[in-house]
């Protein structure tokens, strides 16, 4: 029987869905964030992306809950939809705080974030692309490791950005509202990382 003729390999289909919603919606957020202010109208891009990512995250969920037989664990494939979805997520509330924020201009160090959001969604995209193989295809683990070092080189970007907000003791407004969208970007970094972290525990579950 063929790989695509296996009702439980559907979900190797919708999981890379998936990751190809979410990169497109990082990516405009990423384009937001590197022309704001004048990308301020781009905004409503991201939110129907981000919608786009819920259908697809919510049809992988209901049918997990309505099939007997799935490719490997069922609480991991639960956990690697609902935590792209997050990512998905975190780039719609993020830019949409640009605006409820009154940003007026973007720090470096958040640009360089989600430059790096965008290169972990890029090579999720290609994981999943693979998942289907990942007993067999070594590039699976090798791009699950790849995007758990850039969640570190994030890691540098973030403590970076903070050491720029807390260099303006005299303007508490703009540090509160610059820690807050700096804790977003972490956030989705880290959801980068713990998807990784998934695909990676799926491979050894199942060697």
């Amino acid at each position: 029987m063929s790989r695509a003729s296996r009702k439980e390999d559907q979900f190797y289909e919708m999981l890379h869905a998936l990751s190809k919603d979410v990169l497109a919606a990082v990516t405009v957020w990423d384009e937001v964030t590197k022309g704001w202010p004048e990308s301020k109208g781009r905004i409503p891009e991201v939110a129907a992306l981000e919608i786009a990512c819920d259908a697809t995250e919510n049809k992988i969920l209901e049918e997990l809950n309505t099939s007997f037989i799935t490719p490997f664990d069922r609480e991991d494939l639960g956990a690697l939809a609902r935590d792209l979805g997050e990512v998905g997520d975190l780039a719609e509330g993020t830019s949409a705080r640009y605006e409820i924020f009154d940003v007026h201009e973007m720090i470096p160090e958040a640009a360089q974030m989600t430059a790096l959001i965008v290169e972990c969604m890029t090579n999720m995209e290609e994981l999943f692309a693979r998942f289907h193989d990942f007993r067999t295809d070594a590039k699976v683990k090798e791009l699950a490791r790849k995007i758990g070092s850039l969640e570190d080189e994030g890691d540098i970007a973030y403590r970076d950005a903070l050491g720029h907000i807390f260099n303006r003791p005299d303007d508490p407004i703009h540090v509160l509202k610059w820690k807050s969208l700096l804790d977003q970007m972490e956030h989705t970094l880290d959801y980068c990382k713990a998807i990784a972290n998934n695909v990676s525990a799926v491979i050894m579950k199942n060697a």
